[in-house]
């Protein structure tokens, strides 16, 4: 029987043909599910949380928004400008690295917020310029964002002086463009959409394990902050340290160093 190599050949490259097309139609919308799903990169709001000591830029953000007519006191600069930028190493006196925010909008609130900064901050700067003979090391950095019609800022300064421990502490504003007042955690949380005992839930249980984790290192000898948990502190109601970050995140601060000479600080992102 003589076989015909021609229709041998010609089958074979119909086979590979097939092939190649049903490939083709397989990658096709193998690539689309594979541009559709979520980017493994996208970052947690736990990696938010651990990277919170890296977002002071000492720069307003404002992510596109597009601001009206709001009355400024320096009609030159914008709404969140530094007022107070020094940096300084004097020798077994102090090493200072400050950058002091002002916020630029004409309102009564803001004008009280602006003084509290001033008498948190800047005269801490003044005094340890004046005063300072131990090598003290003292920075100043701060952040701003605008989402949408809400404008957030925090202040963070670390503090070192003499024996005391390292200190931190945090100052948060959140002001509504729209309405020229103070915005709430509770309002923000309500804007967001966060059921409220979910949000006290999620709280409870961030401070519980840091709890455990200072509780840990305080067994081997550390000196740590020991959390009470049931402080009613961690309620939403009584809440003080808050802001909206990059693309809407809700940062909720507790900085014990406001209050104690620590750097511990418990941040829950939402």
């Amino acid at each position: 029987m003589k076989i015909d190599v021609r229709k041998i050949i010609f089958g074979i490259i119909i086979v590979v043909c097939i092939i190649a097309v049903n490939f083709a139609v397989y990658w096709q919308f193998f690539k689309k599910d594979v541009e559709e799903k979520p980017s493994s990169n996208i970052i947690s709001n736990e990696q938010l949380a651990a990277n919170f000591n890296e977002i002071f830029t000492n720069t307003l953000n404002k992510q596109g928004a597009t601001l009206g007519q709001i009355g400024k006191i320096k009609e030159t600069e914008d709404i969140i400008f530094t007022s107070l930028s020094k940096k300084e190493n004097i020798e077994n006196k102090y090493e200072v690295n400050v950058n002091i925010p002002y916020v630029n909008i004409e309102n009564d609130l803001v004008k009280a917020f602006n003084e509290r900064v001033n008498n948190i901050f800047t005269r801490k700067y003044e005094e340890i310029v004046a005063n300072a003979n131990d090598g003290t090391i003292y920075n100043v950095e701060y952040v701003a964002y605008i989402n949408t019609n809400i404008l957030s800022l925090v202040i963070k300064s670390t503090l070192k002086e003499g024996e005391n421990p390292q200190r931190v502490i945090v100052q948060t504003y959140n002001y509504n463009l729209s309405t020229n007042e103070e915005i709430s955690l509770e309002e923000i949380i309500r804007i967001k959409e966060l059921p409220r005992a979910d949000v006290e839930e999620q709280i409870k249980q961030a401070i519980i394990k840091a709890n455990k984790q200072a509780t840990s290192l305080k067994e081997l000898g550390y000196n740590v902050y020991s959390r009470d948990v049931e402080n009613s502190m961690y309620k939403i109601g009584n809440t003080r340290s808050y802001f909206i970050g990059e693309n809407g995140a809700l940062y909720i601060l507790y900085p014990y160093g406001n209050s104690n000479y620590t750097s511990e600080i418990d941040i829950v992102v939402f």
